[in-house]
Formats: C-alpha cells, sequence, structure tokens
C-alpha cells in the first residue's frame, strides 16, 4: 500500500504541469486599473436633471467617503486649485470633481459648451475606445473606454452616437460625427464632457463638378476620412484650435475652425497619399512616400493654408519605398517622441518586416532606433496609440504591435524591436465569430476600427 503512495505520488511529480488559463480581457483590464466589477459604481454627470442621469460610470467601486470637514463650504480659491491639477492629471478627474457638488462646480470652468471651439483643456487624448473588444458592452447604450495611461476602464452614456453616423475618431479622444439633417453635417463630440463642436459641411471644398459627382461619395458613412486631427498650440482656453481632416473620395486636406462657414483646401500633390495623420507639440504630421509633411493652418489675405516639409526623404533616402506593398505609420510615444514604423515585404522571401525610425525635428532627419524607450506602440493602417508595460503587464516593451487590419496579424502578433524577432500570433481570425481574449488582442482590434466598426 506505501509502495503504491509513493508510485503515485512519483507519477504525479513527473506529469506536465497544466497550462494556466489565460485571464479573461475584464480581468486583465481590471488588474491594470485596481478596479472592481466593471460599471459597480456611478459618477453623477455634472449636467444631470434628474436621478439616474450619469455621464461617466467607473469600472472601480470606490467606498464611500467619511466626511470629517465641511468640503461643500471648501474656499474658492483651494477648490479651484484642486480642480486645476486634477485637470492637469486627467479631464475624467476634472469631470468628477465637479459633479461632487454645486460650490465646487461653480468654481470651476465647464468643460462643455454650447457648439462652442474646441478646448485643449478638456481633450481626453489618453482615452480610446474599446467597445467592440466587448461586444456585450457594444450593443449597449453605454460605450466603454480605456485610459491607456493609467489602465482605468470606465463606462459613458452617449445618445449622440444613436443620431449621427460615427465616421472616425481623433488622436485626441474625440468622436468625428456626421448628421445629414444638421445645419453643418460635421461635429466633435467629447465623448468625457459630451461637448458638441460644430464644423462647416467637408463638401465646401469641393468643386461643383466634384459636388454633383455621385461617385465621390459625399453623405453620412460614405465619407472616406482617412485621417482626422487638430492642431492646438496652446493649452489655454483661449487658444484658436485648428481641425484637419484627410479624406479619400475626393483626395482633399480640408481645413476648418469651430465657427468657420466653410472648409478650406490644402493644396498639396494629391497623388501622394497620407499614411497616417498625427498630432505632436502643436503641429500636424502626415507620412508620406516622400517624406513627413506638416500642413501651416495659419492663414491670411495673402497667405493660403499650404503644406510644408518636416522631413524630406528624398535627399537621403532611409528606406526604398513601394506604395503598392509598403506603409508609413507616425506615433505619438506617450508625448516623448514621434516615431515612424515602416512596413515593407522581404522581395527574397515574400514576408512582412518593420523598421523604426525617431524622427528630430530640429535636424529635421529620420534616425534609426533599436528602441521604443521600454514603451509598446500598436498601429493600425489609420491609427495608433502607445503604451507602458508598467501599467500594462501583459505587453512586452520595445514591441510594435500589429493592428488586425494589417493583413499579416494572423500570423504575427508583434515586432521585437531590440533584437529583430517575431512574435506569432496565437489565433485565427474570423469576422462572425472573433472576440478579443487578452488586452492586446483588444487594442489590436480597436486601432484598427474606425466608423460602424467602433460604435
Amino acid at each position: 500500500m506505501g509502495k503504491r503512495k509513493t508510485a503515485t505520488r512519483a507519477q504525479t511529480a513527473d506529469a506536465p504541469r497544466r497550462a494556466k488559463r489565460p485571464r479573461s480581457l475584464d480581468a486583465q483590464l481590471r488588474s491594470c486599473s485596481g478596479a472592481g466589477a466593471v460599471g459597480q459604481a456611478q459618477i453623477r454627470s455634472p449636467f444631470a436633471k434628474r436621478r439616474g442621469d450619469h455621464l461617466l460610470d467607473c469600472c472601480s467601486k470606490r467606498p464611500p467617503p467619511s466626511w470629517g470637514r465641511d468640503w461643500g463650504n471648501l474656499a474658492e480659491g483651494p477648490a479651484g486649485l484642486i480642480a486645476e491639477r486634477l485637470l492637469a492629471a486627467d479631464v475624467a478627474d476634472y469631470v468628477r470633481f465637479r459633479a461632487v457638488c454645486g460650490p465646487w462646480r461653480r468654481c470651476c470652468a465647464s468643460p462643455r459648451g454650447g457648439g462652442g471651439p474646441v478646448d485643449g483643456r478638456f481633450l481626453p487624448r489618453r482615452w480610446i475606445m474599446i467597445d467592440k473588444a466587448s461586444p456585450a458592452a457594444a450593443a449597449a447604450r453605454r460605450h466603454r473606454f480605456l485610459n491607456v495611461a493609467t489602465g482605468e476602464c470606465i463606462h459613458t452614456d452617449l445618445p449622440e452616437l444613436a443620431e449621427h453616423d460615427l465616421l472616425m475618431v481623433t488622436p485626441e479622444g474625440l468622436l468625428l460625427l456626421f448628421r445629414k439633417d444638421a445645419p453643418h453635417g460635421v461635429r466633435l463630440l467629447n465623448p468625457l464632457t459630451r461637448h458638441l463642436t460644430e464644423l462647416p459641411p467637408f463638401a465646401t471644398v469641393l468643386t461643383p463638378e466634384q459636388r454633383n459627382d455621385p461617385h465621390q461619395g459625399l453623405r453620412g458613412e460614405d465619407f472616406r476620412v482617412r485621417g482626422v486631427a487638430i492642431a492646438d498650440s496652446s493649452s489655454t482656453s483661449t487658444s484658436t484650435s485648428t481641425v484637419v481632416a484627410y479624406l479619400k473620395s475626393p483626395t482633399t486636406l480640408a481645413v476648418a475652425k469651430p465657427g468657420d462657414e466653410r472648409c478650406t483646401k490644402i493644396d498639396f500633390d494629391h497623388r501622394l497619399m497620407l499614411y497616417s495623420t498625427v498630432p505632436f507639440a502643436g503641429r500636424i504630421y502626415h507620412a508620406t512616400a516622400i517624406g513627413i509633411m506638416t500642413p501651416e493652418t495659419t492663414t491670411s489675405s495673402d497667405q493660403p493654408p499650404r503644406m510644408l516639409t518636416a522631413v524630406d526623404t528624398t535627399i537621403d533616402p532611409p528606406f526604398s519605398f513601394c506604395s503598392m506593398s509598403d506603409s508609413l505609420h507616425l506615433v505619438d510615444n506617450g508625448g516623448r517622441e514621434l516615431i515612424l514604423v515602416y512596413r515593407t515585404v522581404s522581395h527574397d522571401e515574400f514576408r512582412r518586416e518593420y523598421a523604426v525610425y525617431r524622427m528630430d525635428l530640429d535636424s529635421r532627419l529620420l534616425i534609426p532606433a533599436r528602441s521604443l524607450s521600454g514603451r509598446a506602440v500598436f498601429i493600425g493602417l489609420s491609427r495608433s496609440v502607445s503604451i507602458s508595460p508598467s501599467t500594462f503587464p501583459s505587453v512586452t516593451g520595445d514591441t510594435v504591435y500589429l493592428g488586425f487590419d494589417c493583413g499579416e496579424r494572423t500570423k504575427i502578433s508583434g515586432y521585437h524591436v531590440g533584437d529583430g524577432s517575431i512574435e506569432h500570433s496565437q489565433l485565427i481570425k474570423h469576422a462572425s465569430w472573433f472576440k478579443p481574449s487578452t488586452l492586446v488582442d483588444c487594442l489590436s482590434w480597436c486601432i484598427k476600427s474606425n466608423g460602424k466598426q467602433l460604435g
């Protein structure tokens, strides 16, 4: 009997250990933010008029505060200072602060105006919509957003999406909407403050011939918006923000400020494809086959908007670009640097290869890079995002992860910049049943999506 027990223990010790079951996406998000069950705690909107009208639902369950002082009568100076510091950290914290009580709300600027200009202080730059990462959440009225800097996940009600077509998400976190029966039609929605900004119709940049061409696609979701971003040179409320939209049907670069009657057209070589549109340090940059371009949006009667060259890659080409097979991806790498990822095909082995460059704005050069400053970047054909492994431990630093609009994503998950190795994908994607199960899959899916694919 003793020998049998000993043999059983020996067999158990020699048996291979069962692999740990991967944690669900919600579990990964909770571990990143330190949050509890999704949607347990609710944060009252400062614009709510009745019980149950909420702006943000936080994913974490916070214990009720213990009031040791009369915080509602906090003087305007200290309350304003607290609000200022919260806003410097994140607009969602600022919205929560204003929602606590009337006195605090009165000492803080409202983040929600009546269709006025885009206020750079309230842009949700750190937030990304991840609705399609959870089909159940996507079917509901509430929409889910992830803070790529802190890992916090929130839900917010966006009834505006039921009345508009969602054309695109800007790098600043705003939603570009279109409504055919509205006076202007094109709007920018801040999903955290619910501020709507009216823009002039894109059709105002077209010639009469283009406007009457039924093949141009000028209504609703037929707008082929390939990129949109905001040039904001200041973080104050008095700054003037300029919206730049890259339209692919027809190929046009449209510029407008909130309140303008018409969009202004920027002339450039329409044979060039603008592969990505990214704001950085107050300007907007576009990656093209001949270099990195930036629009000069300051206008006057004798100086219309024009396209400038930030980095000319035709003088000393860092790579040989082929428009049939290659693509370029600009990434704001955590606000520290602008990264260019060059995606190409090895003609010898017919497999994908990748190269990473840092953009030196002073010398106007692309410098080969062997790291991403320890961060991980996700690239799609039109969008990109950079995150830190210290916030999201399930990602690997100095790695380029591919969006699902990159054709090789079902085989290749990521590219390690340091040693050039490939991280192979562990899934087979099929549109009818695919559901992201990891954070990497979630972000790879979300940065590839626009329009109906998101909302």
